[in-house]
């Protein structure tokens, strides 16, 4: 069967890691039903979606290898689906490249090759036609034919392959093939109507999908009152049976609400309905692919909240849980649960055991985060009882504290007793900051930052440097600081004496010594025009690849010169969710009129009923969060570009912005 292996020069090919001799050995193995073969195979030829130059040369024997004797033919069948929805490495990965080099003609050639690898292996693996359409029609087990479904869905039409999957749509005696086959005949617009009065719930769920996904995405009416009913009704009934697709569905409502996606009216019906399900199972289910929808649908969390305020009452645990963790993501929407967020909060635990991401930690840290993010002053009472605690114990509040601002006015007045509480470390750091935010008493303040800049060079003379002349008690520490070797601390140390005696020019010296920096040029926006014999060095650096660098030079060049015209177009091109985005927007509404160019790019992310986030803060239950900040920070800025009404100052959101730029 695979005696043939040797006519192909393996060793000069290549796959994900380099040359492919090793497919020969892994394509017997495969054949003689090895898992591990499958495994590695899953790992070179096709790689976490991307195919490569062996992978069409390897797929004619995978084919062979479906009808071997000793074979794991879903296994195959499921590799082979892969690599026919295979793409380009370059041709998914090219955005993240420098912009002076994503149409290089090194790169462009490397993606034309590749691209010429994708369509190699797509037309292997259609030649394998026959053979699939025999296992469809013959094969006993109902997975490999199920599988071969799937598979016929990604590789195009053809006569044969359209009547092979309506027969098996039609008459196979597996619901979970027909339902395949529902979904594969969709997949070039074959009409399924018939499949919605299938005697199973399986097979109708899928024709119900696709009927409901036929409509166009700008349709204003909603997906028809039958259609919405099948799915509603028959999800659950065939939960277990949606979790043997092929594909990998761990939670089978997650699946149909991801199925849905381009309908999140009919998300937000179904899972409501399906949160009030009997059963235990289904609801746990429907508190899961709660995320889908409101990680993505700006309008979902408000519509979800109620049903996720009312399984607070749920018998389930789980369901409870889960479905707190979303009301703590909720955002703003959570104003409407805020007491059921504090009685988390009161129940506990809050704290962390040891370092764990943030979507782990418990949640009733969860729910104290979204009510700081909400400025809830049970909030702010409790964290700053939790910070007079001795020992002070932070494990868990990381975003809480790094909430704390003006309005939290009961840890304002302890906060810099838990500064000089606090270990050497990232926790103090934390701690600094928070009490600058806060608007801690300088008097209190300035002290304990001059016994620990030393050990926080960073965060203690920034914040020094901003507290001003309040901070004059300080000038020996940072005079020291002037001197070290480390070029960041002689900055920072530099911009807190100029920011304490009103001195310039030894600023000015450091800023040009270290021009391209990213914390000189944020530091030279802030000395503004007195700096403005250094503005020539900066338009060199509007059209580099670090985006960093490019607006806080265009930033700066505007607050040196006063001149918006060479500045907008650089800010107008960096204007996303992410922290270089958010200063981007914040220097346009600061230029107010003259960066009208700004208002097209501003509405469309404003505009947008979809979620757009590029940084996540907090893991996701900061998702809706930011998303919400973004939203109102464009809208001011449009405001303020615009000519509105009198400005109101910088929104206090939360915004992807990092502490100071690297």
């Amino acid at each position: 069967m695979l005696d043939d292996l040797a006519t192909v020069d393996w060793s000069a090919l290549t796959h994900a890691y380099g040359a492919a001799d090793d497919v020969p050995d892994l394509l017997r193995d495969l054949a003689g039903g090895s898992g591990k073969a499958l495994s590695e195979l899953y790992g070179n030829i096709w790689h976490q979606g991307t195919v490569y130059e062996a992978t069409a040369y390897a797929v004619p024997f995978l084919i062979r290898v479906l009808e071997a004797p000793g074979a794991d033919p879903g296994g195959v069948l499921g590799l082979l689906a892969s690599i026919a929805d295979g793409t380009s490495y370059m041709d998914v990965h090219r955005g993240l490249l420098p912009r002076s080099q994503r149409d290089s003609g090194e790169i462009v050639e490397q993606m034309d090759a590749e691209l010429g690898w994708v369509a190699a292996a797509g037309r292997a693996v259609a030649e394998g036609m026959p053979v699939y359409l025999r296992l469809l029609a013959t094969h006993p087990d109902e997975d490999v034919r199920a599988a071969t479904a799937h598979l016929l869905g990604g590789v195009g039409a053809g006569a044969a392959r359209q009547a092979g999957l309506r027969q098996a749509a039609g008459g196979d005696p597996s619901d979970l093939v027909r339902a395949c086959a529902v979904l594969a005949l969709a997949a070039v617009d074959e009409p399924v109507a018939g499949s919605l009065s299938d005697p199973e719930p399986l097979p109708r769920l899928a024709a119900a999908i696709v009927t409901a996904n036929i409509r166009a995405d700008d349709d204003p009416e909603p997906v028809p009152e039958p259609i919405a009913q099948i799915i509603e009704r028959d999800a659950p009934d065939c939960l277990t049976r949606i979790q043997r697709l092929p594909g990998g569905v761990s939670n089978g409502l997650s699946w149909v609400i991801a199925a849905v996606a381009r309908h999140p009216r009919l998300q937000i019906r179904l899972l409501t309905a399906w949160l009030r399900h009997p059963g235990r199972p289904i609801r746990e289910a429907a508190a899961y692919a709660v995320t889908g929808p409101l990680h993505t649908w700006r309008p979902a969390a408000a519509a979800l909240v109620p049903a996720l305020a009312a399984a607070q009452r749920d018998s389930s645990e789980a369901v409870r849980t889960i479905t707190l963790r979303h009301l703590a993501g909720a955002g703003q929407a959570a104003a409407g649960a805020a007491d059921l967020l504090w009685a988390a909060v009161e129940k506990g635990p809050v704290h962390s055991q040891g370092t764990v991401f943030a979507d782990d930690r418990p949640v009733g840290a969860s729910a104290l985060v979204s009510l700081c993010l909400l400025r809830d002053p049970r909030a702010d009472r409790f964290l700053a009882a939790l910070l007079r605690e001795r020992p002070l114990r932070t494990a868990g509040l990381d975003d809480a504290i790094e909430a704390i601002g003006p309005w939290a006015t009961a840890c304002r007045s302890v906060i810099v007793d838990a500064v000089e509480a606090a270990e050497a470390g990232a926790v103090r750091a934390r701690l600094i900051r928070a009490a600058g935010r806060a608007g801690a008493d300088p008097a209190g303040l300035v002290p304990v930052l001059r016994r620990h800049v030393a050990e926080h060079p960073h965060s203690a003379s920034e914040l020094l440097g901003d507290l001003g002349p309040a901070a004059v008690a300080a000038l020996p520490e940072l005079i020291a600081m002037r001197a070290d070797d480390d070029p960041a601390r002689k900055r920072i140390a530099a911009r807190a004496l100029w920011r304490i005696t009103g001195e310039v020019d030894d600023l000015l010296t450091v800023l040009r010594d270290q021009i391209r920096e990213h914390g000189a040029l944020e530091t030279l926006a802030e000395v503004g025009p007195a700096a403005a014999g250094l503005a020539e060095l900066l338009p060199p650096m509007f059209d580099g690849d670090d985006e960093w660098r490019a607006v806080h030079a265009a930033i700066a060049y505007w607050h040196l010169t006063g001149a918006a015209g060479p500045v907008v177009p650089v800010l107008v091109r960096y204007v996303a969710c992410v922290p270089w985005g958010v200063l981007a927007v914040r220097a346009l509404a600061a230029i107010g009129p003259a960066a009208q160019e700004a208002i097209p790019v501003l509405r469309a992310h404003a505009g947008s009923p979809y979620r757009a986030v590029g940084w996540r803060w907090g893991g996701s239950d900061g998702l809706v969060a930011e998303d919400e900040g973004w939203l109102a920070v464009c809208h001011y800025a449009i405001d303020r570009i615009q000519g509105g009404q009198p400005d109101s100052g910088w929104p206090d959101v939360l915004v992807p912005e990092a502490f100071r730029q690297p």
